[in-house]
């Protein structure tokens, strides 16, 4: 199963507004690099790596939304 690295561009609110495919790799440390330096190149910019079976699976798991973790008292 490939790597596939996104950049992600969120709107005001930071909800997801686009996800576009960057590139893909067949190795995680390849993926690695190349977002490393996509993120140096635009301090800005969100990347994110996705390992999955094809690019559009990918950004289905992108695009879902997930609920806000539940923080105990200690963790405050």
């Amino acid at each position: 199963m490939p790597y596939f690295v996104f950049h992600l561009v969120r709107d005001g609110r930071m909800r997801l507004d686009e996800i576009n495919l960057v590139d893909q790799f067949d190795a995680y440390k390849e993926a690695k690099q190349f977002a490393r330096a996509q993120r140096e190149l635009d301090a800005g910019k969100e990347i994110k790596i996705m390992f999955e079976e094809d690019a559009s699976m990918a950004e289905s798991k992108l695009a879902e939304q997930r609920d806000a973790p539940i923080l105990r008292e200690w963790e405050k």
